[in-house]
């Protein structure tokens, strides 16, 4: 390895900094309420933490139209993803935005219709959904490419929970998924 590589000299400080720090997880050192949302997937609870901070208008829309219980929805194109399908109309912004979600990501984004129902409703064009990823390998998609979604927060406990109830449904037929303010 050449010296010039081994050297820090002349990068700035920001691009040194941790990398685990993105953008739902930074300032999570600092004392404050936290907002939590509990996540109920078939018989398995878990908990995340809303990113009130990076995607404050989302967070609030979120806040606004919990509780919501619906049919849970494992992704076929995306890999380990599961979602609900939201009834709400209102326009998310785009707002701390990502196309690389990893492991415990809890996130708003607009599915293309095709994804959604197999007769694809052609006055359809997408449909806003939530959802998270459980698993490596899964990439959120559209019909051409990666699909930027809304960081909304991050799932803090009962992960594996997930992980373990989202194969197990999608064998034997999903249940009801229901996410709620936690007390």
């Amino acid at each position: 390895m050449r010296e010039a590589h081994r050297r820090l000299t002349g990068v700035p400080a920001e691009v040194r900094r941790d990398p685990s720090q993105r953008p739902a997880e930074a300032g999570r050192h600092e004392v404050g309420r936290v907002t939590k949302v509990r996540i109920t997937l078939g018989s398995v609870e878990a908990f995340a933490e809303l990113d009130e901070e990076g995607a404050p208008q989302t967070t609030r829309w979120l806040k606004g139209i919990l509780p919501i219980e619906r049919q849970a929805v494992h992704s076929m194109e995306n890999g380990r993803e599961v979602y609900v399908v939201l009834d709400d109309s209102q326009q998310v912004v785009d707002e701390n935005q990502t196309i690389y979600q990893t492991v415990g990501d809890l996130f708003v984004y607009y599915k293309p219709a095709i994804f959604v129902k197999p007769e694809w409703p052609r006055h359809i064009r997408d449909f806003l959904v939530i959802g998270f990823v459980y698993e490596r390998d899964s990439a959120i998609r559209g019909l051409s490419g990666p699909l930027a979604t809304n960081l909304v927060g991050r799932i803090t406990e009962g992960l594996d929970a997930l992980a373990h109830e989202a194969p197990r449904m999608r064998r034997e037929g999903f249940g009801r998924m229901s996410l709620s303010l936690a007390s």
